[in-house]
């Protein structure tokens, strides 16, 4: 830089003359360009334009014509400099593409046995989490597992060997997820143990009532047949001595029919008599009696309206007396059939409030197929 400060000042000729010889020194020495543009400029400022005359314009197209001609010289030389460059960068480009696949491939030989080994270590964690997942799930008890599938699954996870080389910062984890599941898994074996046993209990007491049921119905039919016949034995005899009667009956009644019917004769003519005679005292009395049967008649209506009603009110009270002593004969003798069937229970092992929960569950419909009757 202390050279280029001593040099001595370029002239605009020295610089016109420059650019003519080598035009790209304007375009890697900034002042140089700068003294080029003030050349010109100085030579546009002294050059007076007469358009009056035809040497004058045509000194205006000289002057343009030569800063264009500068303009194409140093153009071209930028051209020539960027194909320079740009074949020089080609090169180093080419070498820089060597030379990365070349070290990304040596930097790969290097690092492929920590490579191989993350590798195997991140297919090792998934391993273990997988395993981790399915031990957890695991203690999922579905309403389609049954004592059997429970043992089988807890047999499965019971067999997971949890070691730290295998598990290694995971094997906390993996250990507490076991036991989790292990003591679920234990839980549910109990509960469908036991549910699994009541429900054998449950269809040997349904095939034990069924058998009951089946028992009395054939006996209930045997005694049914037995009083049948015995009935139509004892309607036979009946028809026997009915039909007997009546045909004494029958000769009875004719014999009585003569006496009655000379009787009636005879009783006729002094009954026609006598009426003739009643029937003009009962026109004498007649009137009376009309009058006397007006002001009866009238009191009896009273008497039967307040007889009504209070025949009603007696309805209504007998009414409710009887629907709730049928309630409470109904609630006395539905508590005696729970009852009976809680001590059936309790007598068939169950302890007392398995056995309520049972007939609760049956009054509720919650157990197939079972019911109480009433």
């Amino acid at each position: 830089m202390s050279v280029a400060l001593a040099e001595a000042p370029v002239t605009g000729t020295d610089i016109a003359v420059q650019v003519q010889h080598e035009p790209a020194i304007v375009l890697l020495d900034a002042g140089k360009r700068d003294d080029l543009f003030d050349h010109i400029q100085r030579e546009i400022d002294a050059f007076e334009p007469d358009l009056t005359t035809t040497k004058g314009r045509d000194a205006i197209k000289a002057l343009a014509y030569k800063i264009t001609r500068t303009k194409t010289a140093i153009d071209a030389a930028g051209k020539t400099l960027n194909e320079e460059a740009r074949a020089k960068i080609n090169v180093v480009d080419a070498a820089r593409r060597v030379a990365r696949d070349r070290l990304d491939q040596l930097a790969e030989d290097v690092r492929r046995p920590l490579t191989e080994w993350e590798d195997a270590e991140k297919a090792r964690v998934a391993e273990c989490e997988a395993t981790i997942a399915r031990i957890a799930s695991a203690g999922t008890v579905t309403l389609d597992d049954t004592a059997a599938s429970v043992r089988e699954r807890g047999a499965e996870i019971w067999s997971i060997e949890i070691s730290a080389d295998r598990f290694g910062s995971l094997a906390d984890r993996a250990t507490t997820a076991k036991a989790h599941t292990v003591d679920l898994l234990k839980t549910a074996l109990a509960r469908l143990t036991k549910e699994e046993a009541d429900r054998v209990e449950l269809e040997r007491l349904r095939a034990e009532a069924a058998q009951r049921d089946e028992r009395e119905r054939q006996e209930r039919e045997a005694q049914e047949a037995e009083e049948r016949a015995a009935n139509e034995a004892r309607e036979a005899e009946a028809r026997r001595v009915a039909a007997e009667q009546a045909e004494a009956e029958r000769v009875a009644r004719i014999e009585r029919e003569a006496t009655e019917r000379a009787q009636r004769e005879a009783e006729a003519a002094a009954r026609a008599e006598q009426e003739r005679r009643d029937r003009e005292h009962a026109d004498a009395l007649a009137a009376e009696r009309r009058r006397a049967e007006e002001a009866e008649r009238a009191a009896q209506a009273e008497r039967d309206r307040i007889a009504s009603e209070e025949a009603a009110r007696q309805r209504e009270a007998e009414q409710a007396a009887a629907a709730q002593a049928k309630r409470d004969a109904d609630q006395k003798h539905r508590t005696k059939v729970k009852t009976a069937a809680k001590q059936a229970l309790i007598t068939c092992g169950a302890d007392e409030e398995t056995a309520r929960k049972i007939v609760v569950a049956i009054l509720a419909s919650e157990i197939p197929n079972v019911s109480l009757r009433f």
